[in-house]
């Protein structure tokens, strides 16, 4: 069949799968050395912190995406899951690309978190008030703090960064071109938000999974129609991130054959999520796969 003539979800799923063989030829490149694609040779030119917080948090992220791709059959409520893995991905590609785009040095601190953030798990304090609890492995927590994690210590310093998303986002926009920092930008405000919703549990976060893309229907099977809608805006969020990723990495070492298949896919994506719905056709799916609708 065309790709013309297929429902948009399948459509976006195949390109889905075009987009992390992209990925994988990065991760081979960062991880593995050398190799050549349509001519021509790739070498990956980051610095050893920046190739290694990159690459362990864009292989995150396709392993996610990987698993949406399986959760593209589902319809109904388990659909609702899909929302913290889209989010988990699409903030694992923005962190790395904000790390490839920046400095040694913010990935030195990075690494650096890594061991901090283990120290820290087993010597915190959590809850409010009587119902409070205080895990201690260290005998003096506030003394190993100081010595031994300093860029740690203080008010304000205690993460691996201190910029919030959008401002990564505006970080990799400066450093690695606007390809790459418009797609995550675009990415960010498909998910970011109402996945936050969903996450937490919040009365809005149900209600926007429950009824957003219903229209007035209430029947089982509008629902199930409704949760396509869903997973079709997670993919076009999640592909947007996956491009910025992949604008980023190929971009900032001037690899130009994939970087010219990257703009292929997100030529392809922007056809087809600006396109009204009516101009696909209803996915076969719904009618003939097993339903999870509960």
């Amino acid at each position: 069949m065309d790709t013309e003539e297929l429902p948009l979800l399948d459509a976006l799923r195949g390109l889905a799968m075009l987009q992390q063989e992209f990925l994988r030829l990065a991760l081979f490149v960062a991880s593995e050395g050398p190799v050549s694609f349509e001519g021509e040779k790739l070498t990956c030119s980051l610095g050893d912190g920046q190739r290694r917080t990159s690459t362990f948090l864009a292989m995150a992220a396709g392993q996610s995406f990987e698993t949406l791709l399986h959760m593209a059959k589902l319809r109904g409520i388990p659909v609702r899951d899909a929302y913290p893995i889209a989010r988990s991905a699409i903030e694992s590609f923005i962190n790395a690309s904000y790390l490839l785009a920046e400095s040694d040095t913010v990935a030195a601190r990075a690494i650096r978190y890594i061991d901090f953030a283990a120290w820290r798990h087993h010597n915190r304090k959590f809850g409010s008030g009587e119902f409070s609890i205080e895990v201690r492995l260290d005998p003096d927590p506030a003394a190993t703090l100081v010595k031994e994690y300093p860029e740690f210590s203080g008010k304000g310093k205690g993460s691996w960064t201190n910029l919030d998303v959008p401002s990564r986002i505006r970080r990799v926009g400066e450093l690695a071109g606007p390809r790459s920092g418009s797609r995550l930008l675009a990415a960010y405000g498909l998910i970011y938000s109402v996945s936050s919703e969903i996450i937490h549990g919040s009365p809005f976060g149900a209600s926007y999974f429950y009824s957003a893309h219903l229209k007035g229907e209430a029947t089982a099977e509008a629902f199930q129609a409704a949760t396509v809608r869903h997973l079709e805006e997670i993919f076009i969020g999640v592909l947007h991130a996956g491009c910025g990723y992949l604008a980023a990495f190929f971009g900032q070492q001037n690899m130009q054959a994939p970087l010219n298949g990257e703009e292929k896919i997100f030529a392809r994506l922007l056809e087809l999520s600006t396109k009204p719905s009516s101009a696909f056709p209803a996915s076969a799916r719904q009618a003939t796969e097993p339903q999870n609708e509960q």
